[in-house]
C-alpha cells in the first residue's frame, strides 16, 4: 500500500504545541476542540428542557474523568454526514467508515469485535435513547445538521444517562425555537455525485417555540454497490407553563436507503478500493429502514432543585438482504426521570442525583433466503423482547475549598427473551436475565483558575445484545451461553487552560472480564460469539488546542487529537497476550487554521496511522499505515450567506479505514488473499452554501 512520510504529522503537530509568544500570550486562549465556546442566546430566554451549550460545558467541568462538548460550529463548515465527521478531534473517540455513513465506532474498546453497527455505547438525542432495547443500534439515525452540539461522556462518566459500559454515552442535543435561525437553507454537492439539501426553522410563539429540519442526501458513493439515499425529519415543539415548568415534545423519522459493498484483499484495496465484493453485487447486499420515534421531556426547577422525566416510543422496519434477508419489525418503549438537589451535607456544599430509565423492546423478527435481495424461503421467525431497569445515585460534596469528592453507584437489570417460531430447524427459545451493580468513586481537584486535575475508579457492564445470543450455529440450540461484559476502571486526568494554550487529558486502564468477542464463520457473514476470560484496555486521551498568532485581524490557531490504544488479551489460553485486533495503538488528528477579520477560513488537516494493527487474534496478518491530508476552506460572504470548500485524501492514499469480521483460520496463518479490509473513500471534493434569516 502507498506509505506517507511523518512530514505532516511533524508539521501540524509541531505547530498545535507551540507556547504562545510574550506577545501572544495576552491574547484570548483557544479552547480545544472537545469544548464549546460560550453562547449567548438573547431575545428569548433558554429552554428548560434543553440545556444551552454554556450549562453543558459547566456540567463538563464539574466531571472528574474524560467528557466533552462539541459544538456545530466545529464542523458546520465542512461535509458533516456522519459520527466521525462530528467527533473527529474528540480523543478516545475511534469512528472509521465501512460504507455510506456506517461506522466502526469505539471509545476506549467498547464493542471493539463488533464490526457492524453498534454496541457498548448508548447513543441518545436530548437524553432519550437512539440505540434498540438489546442496547444494538445505528448511526445513520443521526443527522449532524441537525443538532446544535454533541455530549460525549467516556466509560462511567456517562452515569446520569444510565450507561455503565465500557464506552459510556453520547448525547445528540437539538436546537429549539429559543436559539435556532429563523430560517436556515444549506445545499451542498460533490464527489460521487453526493447532492444535500436541508432545510430548517424555528421560533418562539408566545410562551411556546418550535424547531423542524428537514435534509435529503443522495451519493453513488466511491465505491461500487454504495449508493444510498437517506431523508431526515428532526423536529420538537415546547411550552413554557410557568417560569419554572417548560414540557416538550419530539418527532423524528428517518427514511434510510443503503447498498453494502463488502470487504475486499489486502490486494485488492491496492489495485482497486472502489470496486466491491462480488458476492455483495451478486447478492444485492443492502440496509434500509424507516424509523419514527415520538418523545416527551418535562423539566421543573425550584429552588436548589430540579426535576426532569419524560417518555418515549420508537418503531422501526428493517428490510437487510446480507447472507440471509433480514426482515424485523420493531417497537421500543421507555420512560426516565432524574431529580436533583442542591444543598449541604455537613455543612459543605452538597448535590444529590438520583435517577432511573426503564425501556423494554419487541421485536417480530424473519429471515429467509436471499434471492439477489428478494425474499426467498423463510428460514428463521422468532418475536425478541428485551427489557431494562436501571436506578442510579450520585452524590458530590465540596471536601475542602477546590476538593470535591464524587460517589456514585447504578443498579441494573436486563432480560432477553426470545421465542422461537420456526421449528423445523430446532426450538432456540430461552430467555436470560443479568444483573449488575456498577459504583463510582471520583475526585476533582480545581488546582487553580482554569486548571482541573481529577480521578475516579468505576465499573462496567454490559448485557449481550440479541446479535450475541441469537448465533447461527449448526448443532446449536437455544440462546448462546453467554456472561455479561464487566470491567474495573482507574482513570486519571487533567484540563484546563495557561494563556493561549487548552487541554484536555486523560490516562485510564481498565480490567474487563468477559469481554464479548464475535468470530466470523467465513466470508458469507455470519459469525459466532465467545466471552474471553481477561483483558486490558488502557489507554491515553490528549486533546490541544493554540492560539498560534494574532496579527491585524488575522488569526492563526491549531487543533490536536491524539489517542493512544493499548489493548491485549491477559495471558490467554488460546491467544496469550496479543494485541486485540481492530484499532490501531496511535491514531491523530491535526488541523492548523487561518482565519481572517473579513471572514475567510482555510484550515489543512492530517489524519495519521503510523503503524499497522492486525486484525486477526493471532497476530499474523496487519492493515498498512497510513496518512491522509485534507484541506476546508470557508467564507462568510456576509452575515446570511456562508460558502465552504472540503477537500479529502487529496493525495489519493489507497487504504484500509477498518477491517471486517475477525476470521480464524482452521489451520495456520492468514494468506494475503484474506478478504477482511475496507478501504476508505479515495479523493474527494465537496463544495456548499448555507443562508440563514
Amino acid at each position: 500500500m502507498n506509505s506517507m512520510p511523518p512530514w505532516p504529522l511533524g508539521l501540524l503537530a509541531a505547530l498545535s504545541v507551540l507556547p504562545p509568544s510574550g506577545a501572544q500570550a495576552e491574547t484570548a486562549p483557544v479552547a480545544p476542540a472537545a469544548v464549546l465556546p460560550e453562547v449567548t442566546v438573547t431575545g428569548t430566554g433558554g429552554s428548560l428542557t434543553v440545556p444551552s451549550a454554556t450549562q453543558a460545558r459547566e456540567r463538563i467541568e464539574q466531571i472528574p474523568g474524560g467528557a466533552a462538548v462539541v459544538g456545530a460550529e466545529t464542523y458546520e463548515d465542512t461535509r458533516a454526514a456522519t459520527i466521525k465527521d462530528m467527533l473527529d478531534y474528540v480523543p478516545g473517540v475511534f469512528a472509521q467508515p465501512r460504507y455510506a455513513e456506517e461506522l466502526r465506532l469505539s471509545i476506549r474498546g467498547s464493542g471493539l469485535s463488533r464490526t457492524f453497527h453498534l454496541r457498548g455505547i448508548s447513543l441518545l438525542q436530548d437524553g432519550i435513547p437512539i440505540n434498540l432495547a438489546d442496547g444494538g443500534g445505528d448511526f445513520q439515525d443521526i443527522d449532524p445538521l441537525a443538532f446544535q452540539y454533541i455530549e460525549v461522556y467516556k466509560g462511567a462518566n456517562a452515569l446520569e444517562y444510565g450507561a455503565a459500559s465500557l464506552g459510556g454515552a453520547i448525547n445528540f442535543v437539538s436546537p429549539t425555537g429559543r436559539d435556532a435561525d429563523r430560517l436556515k437553507l444549506r445545499l451542498e454537492g460533490g464527489s460521487f455525485d453526493t447532492g444535500r439539501a436541508q432545510i430548517a426553522t424555528g421560533g418562539v410563539v408566545g410562551d411556546g417555540d418550535y424547531y423542524l429540519s428537514l435534509s435529503h442526501l443522495r451519493s453513488n458513493g466511491f465505491r461500487d454497490q454504495m449508493d444510498q439515499g437517506n431523508t431526515r425529519l428532526f423536529s420538537n415543539a415546547g411550552y413554557r407553563l410557568s417560569e419554572d415548568l417548560e414540557t416538550r415534545f419530539y418527532l423524528t423519522y428517518g427514511d434510510i436507503n443503503q447498498e453494502i459493498p463488502g470487504s475486499l484483499s489486502k490486494a485488492q484495496v491496492e489495485d482497486d478500493p472502489a470496486q466491491a465484493n462480488p458476492g455483495n453485487v451478486r447478492n444485492n447486499f443492502q440496509r434500509d429502514w424507516e424509523v419514527l420515534r415520538v418523545a416527551n421531556k418535562t423539566t421543573w426547577r425550584g429552588d436548589n432543585q430540579e426535576i426532569s422525566g419524560g417518555v418515549y416510543a420508537v418503531s422501526k422496519q428493517l428490510y437487510h438482504p446480507i447472507f440471509q434477508l433480514i426482515d424485523q419489525d420493531s417497537a421500543d418503549y421507555g420512560a426516565f426521570a432524574t431529580w436533583r438537589q442542591n444543598g449541604e451535607l455537613a455543612e459543605r456544599t452538597n448535590t444529590l442525583t438520583v435517577g432511573t430509565r426503564l425501556g423494554t423492546g419487541d421485536t417480530d423478527s424473519r429471515r429467509y433466503v436471499n434471492l439477489a435481495g428478494d425474499y426467498g424461503d423463510l428460514t428463521a421467525k422468532a418475536r425478541e423482547q428485551s427489557r431494562n431497569a436501571a436506578l442510579f445515585a450520585e452524590n458530590r460534596t465540596v471536601l475542602t475549598p477546590g476538593w470535591t469528592g464524587i460517589l456514585g453507584a447504578q443498579a441494573s437489570y436486563a432480560e432477553r427473551d426470545y421465542d422461537d417460531r420456526f421449528l423445523s430447524d430446532g426450538d432456540r427459545s430461552g430467555t436470560e436475565s443479568y444483573q449488575g451493580f456498577s459504583p463510582k468513586l471520583g475526585l476533582l481537584w480545581d488546582a487553580a483558575d482554569n486548571l482541573q486535575f481529577f480521578a475516579n475508579l468505576s465499573r462496567a457492564f454490559e448485557p449481550p445484545t440479541f446479535s450475541e445470543l441469537t448465533q447461527s450455529i449448526p448443532g446449536v440450540s437455544g440462546l448462546a451461553n453467554l456472561d455479561p461484559q464487566t470491567a474495573t476502571t482507574l482513570e486519571i486526568g487533567s484540563r484546563g487552560q495557561w494563556a493561549a494554550l487548552s487541554w484536555d487529558a486523560s490516562l485510564y486502564r481498565s480490567w474487563v472480564r468477559d469481554e464479548l468477542i464475535f468470530i466470523a464463520l467465513g466470508d458469507g457473514g455470519q459469525s459466532a460469539v465467545l466471552n474471553t476470560d481477561k483483558t486490558i484496555h488502557q489507554g491515553v486521551e490528549l486533546g490541544l488546542g493554540a492560539s498560534l498568532a494574532q496579527f491585524d485581524g488575522q488569526e492563526i490557531s491549531s487543533r490536536l487529537a491524539y489517542t493512544y490504544n493499548d489493548f491485549n488479551f491477559d495471558n490467554d489460553p488460546q491467544w496469550g497476550d496479543n494485541q486485540i485486533p481492530g484499532i490501531p495503538e496511535h491514531y491523530l488528528r491535526a488541523e492548523l487554521r487561518y482565519r481572517h477579520t473579513a471572514g475567510f477560513s482555510i484550515a489543512p488537516h492530517v489524519e495519521w496511522v503510523p503503524q499497522g494493527y492486525p486484525i486477526d487474534f493471532r497476530n499474523t496478518l496487519e492493515t498498512e499505515r497510513y496518512a491522509l491530508l485534507g484541506l476546508t476552506a470557508s467564507y462568510d460572504v456576509n452575515p446570511r450567506l456562508t460558502l465552504f470548500l472540503d477537500g479529502r485524501n487529496l493525495t489519493d492514499e489507497k487504504y484500509a479505514a477498518t477491517t471486517g469480521l475477525i476470521t480464524e483460520p482452521a489451520v495456520g496463518a492468514f494468506g494475503p488473499n484474506t478478504v477482511q479490509f475496507i478501504p476508505g473513500d479515495g479523493r474527494a471534493v465537496y463544495a456548499g452554501l448555507t443562508m440563514r434569516w
